[in-house]
């Protein structure tokens, strides 16, 4: 009998949005146990994180950081706000930046630190269907 282990903690969850309308997402990172997860690397440093969408070729075509800057049309810095007291991350985008046709698409949502820990985790990902009218 083979034993499974998989190491793969990302949450498939649907989205649907609205075109032309603003978009939010907050979202709770606990353990299994309940507990909170740690958003910080072991320098104290919090994640960044980063919520991609991808049409069928696997190009993005929208997406949300944390960082403050350095990212360039279809990701947005500073869409994204990481809350380690409280292991919390909120997307709040308005309005202006969900312009994607109507269509179905698909997401990662993901958290990650630099130097010296290099982590990076997929929290969630699915469907992420853009609706209008």
């Amino acid at each position: 009998m083979a034993n499974k282990i998989s190491t793969d903690i990302a949450t498939v969850v649907d989205i649907t949005a609205r075109r032309n309308d603003s978009f939010y997402l907050k979202t709770e990172l606990t353990k299994s146990d309940g507990t909170l997860y740690t958003l910080k690397d072991s320098n104290q440093t919090d994640y960044n994180a980063k919520f991609e969408v991808y049409n069928g070729n696997d190009e993005i075509v929208l997406g949300f950081t944390s960082l403050s800057t350095g990212s360039a049309v279809p990701v947005y810095d500073g869409i994204i706000d990481v809350s380690s007291s409280d292991s919390s991350l909120t997307i709040e985008a308005d309005a202006s930046k969900i312009t994607l046709r109507s269509g179905s698409y698909k997401y990662k949502f993901y958290i990650y630190s630099g130097s010296p820990d290099n982590e990076t985790n997929t929290i969630m990902i699915g469907k992420f269907k853009i609706v209008d009218v």
